[in-house]
């Protein structure tokens, strides 16, 4: 359900565009009923976005000796993609219609993206100074608002009696949110 959420809560940008481009209060119900869905994604994620930027995470233990590389672009852009069909398609002469050809579409792209693992491709986490990292070595995927570099030196602190441990909130399968003011070691001067 975690998933579900992070995948909603990437559109918020999207809702509101349709929001203020579709908006005409002399529409009849079932526009009103389309609208007022679109309120309820935008509340669910912003509700989500604060959980996350603001929550408290949780100790999880962090692989020793981690190799970590930035994500291709490539993916962010196919995504945004996603974007670019709501706004083309939507008319204003048929808004209902195009909604819910939309949504329809909406939930394809939500399920697949849901069920491979890409709900760290949010564009507003990307806004609020979160970048997504993939490990080579676990194949964790990290999404943090500090220099990756720091990620990679706690892990290299560990033993085989110790594992290092961060602070995170989890966001689905292998998928983590650390956030630096969760982790005093982020703001440490190496010596």
């Amino acid at each position: 359900m975690n998933k579900t959420f992070a995948f909603i809560s990437s559109y918020l940008p999207l809702y509101i565009l349709l929001m203020i481009n579709n908006f005409n209060k002399d529409k009849n119900i079932a526009y009103w009923i389309a609208f007022g869905m679109l309120i309820i994604l935008v509340m669910i994620s912003v509700i989500v976005l604060f959980y996350y930027l603001r929550g408290k995470g949780k100790k999880i233990l962090l692989a020793s000796d981690e190799q970590i590389d930035k994500l291709k672009s490539d993916s962010m852009i196919n995504y945004l993609m996603a974007y670019v069909v709501p706004l083309a398609t939507i008319s204003n002469d048929d808004f209902v219609g195009s909604a819910i050809t939309n949504s329809i579409l909406f939930i394809l792209i939500g399920i697949i993206y849901v069920k491979m693992n890409l709900v760290y491709l949010n564009p507003v986490l990307v806004l609020f100074g979160y970048v997504p990292y993939t490990s080579t070595k676990t194949g964790n995927i990290y999404i943090v608002n500090f220099d990756i570099d720091k990620l990679i030196r706690k892990s290299r602190e560990g033993s085989e009696n110790q594992i290092p441990t961060i602070n995170a909130t989890i966001i689905g399968n292998s998928i983590m949110l650390i956030r630096k003011k969760d982790n005093d070691w982020i703001t440490k001067k190496s010596a």
